[in-house]
């Protein structure tokens, strides 16, 4: 490809993370991609390298937040609550008789299939009984690193399991439920989780996050170059990030008040992707 002084880019970003965007920036969000190596040196060759080994790699987005919302508060800071008048939506999924090997139900577009003996995170083992079944998909749901599923969660009393989305607003009203071909022997209360409301935000209570999973709690990251409008072209994207919440803020009567948040990329347990630079449909 000839050179040309138009791939010398500047600009600014947008942030999007598990679908929400994250508002205005100061100061500039800096990516940061480490790599460490092994050289290797035999006694033939001296001291010289003979061969080099990539050991690690790791990738670092850091944000500064201009808009020190509740909301964005919640989506950044593992180990915190919304409290507010508003409801949950919630449903269920039961286990009327034993599925059989192969049989899947659908949660929020994740397809789950039952196995004889569960070997993916997408599968569920059988029990012997309807109420071991039911306590073994709920294991696997709240364990699932999986977008679709993590924003609920999911709490098995015999053969039913009680589903809950995390946030008390309409949003959850869309997590649906589908019993695919499991049809007769596993039932949803509905198509879809009900009853959440909005309510009137009131505060977010933080907790220590001592034992927080943040795999568990990882989403996509988008950086979008806002120069480029409607183009994903040069999006970086980060399919597994999360951050574990430090931050660093002051109340000072001329200047921001700033949410300095750094996230952490995970690579893909199967594909060993850490980060994607392009068009995602290319």
């Amino acid at each position: 490809m000839a050179s040309s002084t138009n791939n010398v880019k500047l600009g600014v970003c947008s942030i999007t993370y598990k679908g929400m965007d994250l508002g205005y920036t100061k100061g500039g969000v800096d990516v940061d991609v480490t790599t460490d190596t092994h050289q290797t040196v035999v006694d033939q060759f001296g001291d010289s390298i003979v061969n080099e080994w990539i050991t690690k790699r790791n990738i670092k987005v850091t944000c500064p937040l201009a808009e020190t919302t509740l909301d964005n508060l919640i989506a950044i800071m593992p180990g915190s609550t919304m409290q507010s008048n508003g409801a949950a939506a919630t449903g269920s999924i039961t286990i009327a008789t034993l599925p059989v090997t192969g049989e899947t139900i659908v949660v929020n577009g994740t397809t789950l299939t039952f196995k004889t003996a569960a070997v993916t995170a997408h599968e569920v083992t059988i029990g012997l009984t309807t109420a071991a079944t039911a306590a073994a998909l709920a294991a696997v749901l709240n364990a699932s690193i999986d977008s679709n599923l993590t924003p609920a969660n999911y709490i098995a009393t015999l053969s039913v399991i009680s589903v809950a989305y995390d946030l008390k607003s309409v949003e959850g009203n869309a997590f649906t439920l589908n019993a695919g071909t499991a049809t007769g022997k596993v039932t949803m209360s509905g198509a879809t989780l009900t009853g959440g409301v909005v309510g009137t935000l009131v505060r977010v209570d933080v907790t220590n996050g001592v034992g927080t999973n943040l795999l568990a709690n990882a989403g996509v990251l988008t950086l979008h170059p806002i120069a480029n409008l409607a183009s994903t072209a040069e999006d970086l994207t980060i399919p597994l990030a999360s951050t574990a919440g430090a931050m660093k803020f002051s109340f000072k009567h001329n200047d921001e008040r700033i949410f300095n948040t750094e996230f952490t990329g995970y690579p893909d347990p199967v594909s060993k992707i850490l980060f994607k630079l392009g068009d995602l449909l290319a």
